[in-house]
């Protein structure tokens, strides 16, 4: 069978299982009939999508994860709003399908499936270590290139999925226009906006209901005491009122952790689990390891390559046992065929609120300027062969056939090659502190080392869970 039969086979298969999940989901009589049909159609989709990984363990931990997605949108009892804007706009449109010949045609593989845009680097918090500490008014993304962008990755990618970070997007304003003229100006895209919270009221909280575009992922420490000993005492009671007031307006919403050394066990434990999940209702978490950027960097702080694996495993208890999205971008490489950087098929660039594009928001070195690239009459199909994006991309594409997906990070994961890169590239360091790790032998020997403890004990576990699909590692 042909790769594009199979896609197209594959994209109705996944648009009718999922409209009939969500919708029918929320009916208590139709879910003992819906859960059998919802895992037996999502093997049978799986089985159709054409990857570079096709090990046992690897479609394994695909399944566990995609029916943890559906089980997650059930659970939380999606609008139909949302579900339109997500699975016929946003992942599974027509118009994807075509940008995504034309552009395989001209460059020989996919598209990126979508970007992350940083629109102001400001926030009302002051969190120690933060790089917001020190923003100013000028650092904003002009609005004109914000909409620009949104609006060249539907034509030119057929992409609809915006990653919306920051700093605190609530508080980007640009000639009065803000973050949410962004969702009304762009109802068929869908926008994942990582938010400390404090910032979402009533009325925006109902806004965001009514349009159906966009999914909060709320950050948080841990549970209470961890939380408020990063953010402020007091903060911990305005997460819950916030994520109280999205499930009143039936915005879909998550929670966003950065998993440390300090509070890796705390992040996975039942308390949590259940407080989040099952009590206020979250759809999904997303775990992002501490990357030792921007101020303050501390190495010592990288959750333990003994923590790593308990995270692995502790992780996939928790989607595959109790069905619940909690991904985490470092452990669960198998699940997106490793690093999604760089604009690979499927994966994504990062834009911060200086116009500078980066291959991934963890890699602190620029490959271009946006701003410059349109400026000099070019478009976002400029950022795919930027020299350091394209070495970055030719280590993936080699990565996913040859190496331990576990660890598939280049910044984090393989630093020496990722320094190596940069200094190939002469891609731009960010700030003053990523420019000052490149020549502190320190920080080098701290990276190496963990890299190089971390794959004493990711090996292991790749070859017996992932290669020979023994899942009694876990």
């Amino acid at each position: 069978m042909k790769l594009e039969t199979k896609v197209k086979i594959n994209n109705l298969l996944m648009k009718n299982l999922l409209y009939g999940i969500f919708h029918g989901g929320n009916n208590p009589l139709l879910r003992p009939i819906l859960f059998p049909v919802v895992e037996k159609g999502i093997w049978l989709a799986l089985k159709n999508v054409p990857g570079p990984v096709g090990l046992p363990g690897v479609i394994q931990d695909k399944f566990y994860m995609l029916r943890a997605m559906v089980y997650s949108g059930i659970r939380f009892g999606t609008t139909s709003k949302f579900t339109d804007t997500i699975i016929s706009k946003a992942i599974l449109s027509n118009l994807r399908a075509e940008k995504e010949k034309e552009f395989r045609e001209k460059f020989g593989f996919d598209p990126p499936g979508f970007m992350t845009i940083s629109p102001a680097k400001k926030c009302n918090l002051r969190c120690k270590g933060c790089y917001a500490n020190s923003a100013s008014e000028k650092d904003q993304l002009p609005y004109d290139i914000f909409s620009r962008v949104i609006k060249e990755m539907r034509e030119l990618w057929g992409a609809r999925f915006v990653v919306i970070s920051g700093g605190e997007p609530m508080m980007y304003k640009w000639n009065n226009k803000t973050i949410v003229d962004i969702f009304k100006e762009n109802p068929d895209s869908l926008f994942l906006m990582y938010t400390n919270g404090s910032l979402i009221n009533e009325e925006k909280a109902k806004i965001f209901g009514e349009l159906g575009n966009v999914t909060p992922a709320v950050s948080v420490e841990g549970l209470k005491e961890t939380t408020e000993q990063r953010r402020g005492k007091g903060f911990f009671e305005r997460i819950v009122n916030t994520l109280k007031l999205l499930k009143k307006y039936r915005v879909t919403y998550g929670i966003s952790i950065t998993a440390t050394r300090d509070n890796a066990e705390e992040i996975v434990s039942d308390e949590f689990i259940d407080f989040y999940f099952n009590e206020l209702g979250a759809a999904y978490a997303w775990v992002f390891h501490y990357m030792p950027i921007g101020r303050d960097i501390a190495p010592e702080l990288i959750p333990t390559p003994e923590q790593r694996v308990m995270l692995w495993r502790k992780s996939w208890e928790i989607v595959r046992d109790k069905k619940i999205m909690y991904a985490d971008f470092w452990n669960h490489g198998p699940v997106s065929d490793g690093c999604i950087s760089a604009g690979r098929p499927g994966g994504y660039f990062y834009i911060d609120w200086q116009a500078n594009v980066y291959p991934c928001v963890f890699f602190p070195y620029a490959a271009g300027n946006i701003k410059e690239i349109y400026e000099n009459g070019g478009n976002l199909n400029d950022l795919i062969n930027l020299p350091l994006n394209k070495k970055i991309r030719e280590w993936q594409f080699k990565y996913w056939k040859e190496g331990d997906l576990l660890r598939p990070c280049p910044i984090r994961d393989h630093y020496m090659m990722a320094k190596s890169f940069v200094l190939e590239t002469n891609a731009r360091p960010a700030d003053e502190a990523a420019d000052k790790i490149l020549k502190d032998p320190d920080y080098e020997k701290k990276m190496l080392e963990y890299d190089t403890e971390l794959a004493k004990k990711t090996s292991q576990i790749w070859e017996m869970v992932y290669r020979n699909g023994s899942r009694k590692a876990i």
